[in-house]
């Protein structure tokens, strides 16, 4: 064996034979059967076609894929608007604390300290309080 073939060369490690999958079995549908099966395959957390079947026809577990109201969609939209709203503010607050240390301009330091305050008040406002 030549030292090059001993190094790692990524990826998946390689199966046992015993653990691999080599017998192959033709199944036929109809459209509509097919349907179906892709219908029942959506709502669980499966790659592909076949690993759904197999899972099926083996009666192992399946992972059932999370339902979501429009609910959760609404307020899952709204966190993700307060998070940036909340980095913008983080984003500011780090720019004037670099002034603040290198600079000695006092009125500059009051119109970052006002903006920031403004800044928040829109955020308060915005979040309905």
């Amino acid at each position: 064996m030549k030292e090059k073939d001993k190094w790692y060369k990524g990826g998946r490690p390689e199966m046992k034979p015993e653990e691999r999958a080599t017998r192959v079995v033709q199944v036929r549908f109809t459209q509509a059967e097919y349907d179906q099966l892709l219908i029942r395959k959506a709502t669980v957390k499966t790659p592909t076609v076949s690993t759904y079947v197999r899972a099926v026809c083996l009666n192992k577990p399946l992972r059932l894929k999370p339902e979501r109201s429009t609910y959760q969609d609404i307020l899952l939209s709204l966190l993700q608007e307060t998070r940036s709203d909340v980095l913008r503010i983080g984003v500011n607050i780090n720019q004037a604390a670099r002034r603040i240390n290198s600079t000695t301009d006092y009125q500059d330091l009051q119109q970052e300290i006002n903006k920031m305050a403004n800044d928040m008040a829109r955020f308060e406002a915005s979040c309905g309080r």
